[in-house]
């Protein structure tokens, strides 16, 4: 896990590594980028897993829970 890495919103982040499998304990690396979907809160998560694999998704840092 990156060290000071906590997402504005919790749940949705939790959410997406439940969908895919993930535990917070198989993260290597997390990198949240702004958008280009022109929303002010929406980023781009990448998570890449000790296991090498890299899953992507988008998610509102506005609102709990999506």
């Amino acid at each position: 896990m990156t060290y000071g890495y906590l997402p504005q919103n919790w749940p949705a982040f939790q959410r997406e590594l439940d969908e895919r499998g993930l535990s917070v304990s198989d993260i290597e690396k997390v990198e949240i980028r702004p958008s280009p979907a022109g929303s002010p809160t929406m980023v781009d998560v990448v998570v890449t897993a000790r296991s090498g694999r890299i899953h992507t998704w988008s998610q509102d840092e506005g609102a709990p829970g999506r």
